[in-house]
């Protein structure tokens, strides 16, 4: 068992008790200390997490009868049971709940919230043992509605009156039934109804509303052959029907630069069965100055292939659309002539391991996807409260500390554990990238033409680096080392005594932005990023500072109020946010990087404040404003790179129902689909389809002075730099769950970055008040966005899914769902062309042969192939003499 901090021990006591062989002979022989019981209550506790209602509008009750106040909230409870008699006196179970306790039970077990979403559940030292065939039970109000699997994490802990932690074996994550989710067996099922409050329309999934919803989806055959993804501007087939077999390899000639570049590409190829040889087919390749940036020209005939390009981003994404073009299982492709280039200059995605710690073989693997289909920045969220995952020369404890977690309630050896991390420093909880991990990755990026951004949030989410810079001071400190030296980095003020929750329930999560240390550490950072860099031979481009959701710190600190009062910055403590991100934008700009940070930070910073050219993710909701936020940052002239959450957060839920994973603050879901609808360059369009969080009807006012009296549309002129996918990785513990979120999602996200559809409706610069059904987006527009969808679809069911397999990645398989007509049952699916099982009960088989179960239901899910991964079952209720058939 790994060595654990007993509560309330700290470093020093520890190093003394380890050197106890030094010390006199009646201290060195004193007896050890008793042996724990946490293994043992670990191994043979279980224990049940068990959501009892969900109260949108408030007033949970517990049973002796204190009421909540009237703010959405759960009655939840923790019920303990076990096979033999278990003592529960003065032991303590932590665990992670996202939204904290807000009530708790008097008497001899009661939990406590400690930080964050850690919190304990002590028994009093009286409290009576867990007896066989007992169900003890602990009643507790949850401060928010708990309507999906994802807000319960795993990996409860035991820690025992000795000091000893183990997890309860019960709350371990195991494998689920289905491709790319794990299950929680110490959930029981959620009780209905599951809505955020009485104003939430959103439609819970039924397989009733997944066949309403894709009924005009069917598998378009010619759009396979000759398919690629991101749509190319400009296809023409040969009017022969000419192909090319590409089995006997390709041969590369031209320009030898051209070439180089194309070298992971061409890897690319050889992994789908076309490798370089030197008697293959001629792959020519020349330099045309005249192709803009990334564009390219694919000329396929019966005999040969030839590329032209501006620049190696150009010639590498022409023979990753010569690689788009292959089928797996088949060798041939189509004679055809192809002119492209690319829609947004900036096409990103953006990754957190700081959360959830991903190393670098998946980064690497998720670069690959990335450049497969024309994404060109890897936003890399590096650090925020959970965890700080990058080394930086001389500040050792950013990653000794600050990456890892375990039971260390001092935070003396490493953070306190968060989202189910457990007691021990492994797991996705711990881990980080060491300087040559680092610039590894940055090759390799490069290399694919992917740069990649990093962030590390501050002044708020920014609890790992305040910690670890915490433990650096005490250890100098007890190292004799002077005060100056032993502060040289301190991000935080030790007499500040304010009191503020952050919104994931921090309570010591913020910089202190008015230490002269603070801004040293950022320089020596920045610093080291920079050299990072330049090693790898990738200067840095941009730099995100982060800059959002700071809480209401600093009020109370001594050595703010002095800064205040010294007319070298602001004067009002609520401008000291906006003084931090204008001086780090300063410190990042004078460094030669364009300084970038999420759009609710700059909101708050006087623009002449900050250096001209600035990077704004603007990642307001549409119902909150997020339009005109993208609009009011871009007429700035900053370069504005649309990450609107709606469509664009892949950790919110692909549909409503309790087994999807992902937070849903933003969206209760968030298909494929939608964001393949997604219009960028038009906000305002989107409210005549798109609804809110809560399935409303969606109004933008854009007209000049709507809402907002300054307020003006986008100029003319005036255009978005870019848009950005996300994963979050709160929820993502392994890459199987990460390949979940993120596909195929992705390649709805690669389709709109690169591809303006002709269905699109331009954006009226004189600006218009858009509400859901507007009459812009008529009937021919939705059918030709159908139809587009349906090319799209195919695509992605027969080739790029399959590819996804091939390179051991999990997705989401879509669930079924099914239509009534004319006495049968016919299966929908948002990805047509997959294979469809069923089950009456018997075991699973093709629909053909599918007889109901005795209480006349069958079970539906989708696959890839006959025997391979298989999606999310569906029951659905079977009519006697119904036939079970597919529509497409």
């Amino acid at each position: 068992m790994a060595d654990v901090r007993r509560p309330g021990i700290g470093t020093a006591l520890l190093a003394l008790i380890a050197g106890a062989g030094a010390l006199s002979p009646a201290v060195a022989e004193a007896p050890r200390r008793p042996a724990g019981d946490a293994e043992a209550i670990g191994a043979a506790l279980d224990l049940t997490y068990r959501v009892r209602a969900n109260r949108g509008e408030g007033s949970c009750r517990l049973p002796d009868g204190r009421v909540s106040g009237d703010q959405p909230c759960a009655e939840a409870e923790i019920v303990l049971s076990t096979s033999r008699p278990l003592a529960l006196a003065g032991r303590e179970i932590y665990f992670s709940q996202v939204d904290p306790v807000a009530l708790t039970p008097n008497g001899d077990a009661h939990v406590e919230h400690i930080n964050g979403d850690l919190h304990v559940l002590r028994f009093a030292s009286d409290a009576p043992p867990l007896q066989p065939g007992e169900n003890r039970r602990i009643p507790f109000v949850v401060g928010g509605v708990i309507l999906t699997r994802a807000k319960v994490m795993p990996n409860y802990y035991v820690v025992d009156p000795q000091g000893d932690a183990a997890i309860i074996d019960s709350t371990r994550e195991v494998a689920s039934d289905y491709q790319g989710r794990k299950a929680l067996p110490h959930l029981a099922p959620l009780p209905g109804p599951l809505r955020q409050s009485s104003r939430d329309l959103t439609p819970l999934e039924t397989p009733e509303l997944v066949g309403a919803e894709n009924r005009d989806v069917s598998f378009v055959a010619e759009a396979v052959d000759g398919g690629i993804i991101p749509t190319p501007n400009h296809v023409e087939r040969d009017p022969e029907g000419a192909r090319l077999d590409l089995a006997r390899g390709l041969t590369l000639r031209g320009d030898a630069r051209l070439t180089a570049a194309m070298a992971p590409a061409m890897a690319h190829l050889e992994a789908l069965g076309v490798p370089q040889a030197p008697a293959g087919i001629p792959l020519i390749v020349e330099t045309d100055p005249a192709l803009g940036p990334e564009a390219y020209r694919l000329r396929i005939t019966g005999e040969t292939i030839s590329v032209a390009a501006g620049d190696a981003a150009g010639a590498f994404y022409a023979v990753q659309s010569l690689a788009a073009l292959v089928r797996p299982g088949h060798s041939d492709v189509p004679a055809l002539a192809i002119d492209d280039s690319p829609r947004f200059g900036f096409r990103g995605l953006h990754l957190d391991i700081a959360r959830n710690f991903h190393g670098p073989e998946t980064i690497r693997a998720l670069i690959d996807q990335m450049a497969a289909y024309k994404l060109n920045r890897l936003h890399l969220h590096l650090a925020d409260d959970e965890g700080w995952r990058l080394a930086i020369e001389g500040l050792p404890e950013l990653t000794e500390v600050g990456a890892r977690r375990c039971h260390d309630l001092e935070e003396d050896e490493c953070l306190l554990p968060q989202l189910g991390s457990g007691p021990f420093a492994e797991g996705s909880g711990s881990g980080f990238l060491s300087a040559e991990d680092y610039v590894g990755l940055l090759r390799y990026a490069a290399a694919r033409q992917v740069k990649v951004i990093p962030s590390l949030d501050m002044p708020g989410h920014s609890r790992a680096a305040v910690r670890a810079m915490d433990a650096r001071y005490r250890r100098l400190i007890a190292a004799g080392r002077p005060e100056e030296e032993a502060a040289r980095f301190l991000l935080s003020d030790p007499a500040d005594t304010t009191r503020y929750r952050s919104i994931q329930h921090y309570s010591d999560n913020t910089i202190n932005v008015c230490r002269p240390s603070t801004y040293r550490f950022v320089g020596h950072v920045l610093d080291r990023l920079i050299a990072m860099h330049e090693k790898a031979g990738t200067p840095l481009e941009r730099y995100h500072i982060g800059a959002d959701e700071t809480a209401g710190a600093w009020v109370e600190s001594p050595i703010c109020r002095e800064f205040l009062a010294s007319g070298e910055g602001p004067s009002e403590i609520e401008d000291l946010g906006g003084y931090f991100i204008a001086r780090v934008a300063k410190m990042v700009a004078d460094r030669g990087v364009i300084p970038a940070a999420w759009s609710d930070g700059l909101s708050h910073v006087d623009p002449a404040k900050l250096p001209d050219r600035v990077q704004s993710n603007v990642w307001g909701t549409l119902a909150g404003g997020g339009a005109q936020t993208a609009h009011r940052h871009a007429n700035l002239g900053w370069d504005v790179i649309l990450s609107i959450p709606d469509a664009l957060y892949f950790d919110m839920p692909y549909s409503a129902h309790p087994e999807e994973g992902g937070y849903y603050w933003a969206i209760r879901r968030a298909p494929t689909r939608k964001l393949f609808s997604m219009m960028p360059e038009n906000l305002p369009g989107l409210a005549a389809y798109w609804r809110d969080n809560g399935e409303r009807a969606l109004t933008i006012d854009d007209r000049p002075g709507g809402g907002d009296a300054s307020y003006r549309p986008l100029e003319e002129g005036r255009a978005f730099a870019g848009i950005q996918g996300h994963l979050w990785t709160e929820t993502i513990r392994d890459r199987e769950t990460l390949g979940y979120q993120l596909f195929p999602r992705m390649f709805a996200l690669a389709e709109r970055a690169w591809h303006r559809p002709s269905w699109e409706v331009p954006y009226d610069h004189s600006g218009a008040r858009v509400g859901f059904g507007d009459p812009m987006i008529g009937a021919d527009r939705r059918a030709a966005m159908a139809a587009d969808w349906n090319r799209f679809a195919s695509i992605v069911g027969a080739k790029e899914l399959p590819k996804l397999a091939a390179s051991d990645w999990s997705f989401r398989l879509p669930t079924v769902g099914v239509v009534r007509a004319d006495g049968a049952l016919q299966t929908r699916v948002a990805i047509p062309g997959l294979v469809i099982h069923c089950d009456g009960g018997t075991g699973w088989t093709d629909l053909e042969s599918c007889e109901p179960g005795q209480d006349g239901t069958i079970e539906l899910r989708s696959a890839l192939t006959a025997d391979g991964s298989y999606g999310r079952a569906v029951t659905v209720d079977h009519a006697a003499g119904e036939r079970v058939t597919r529509a497409e």
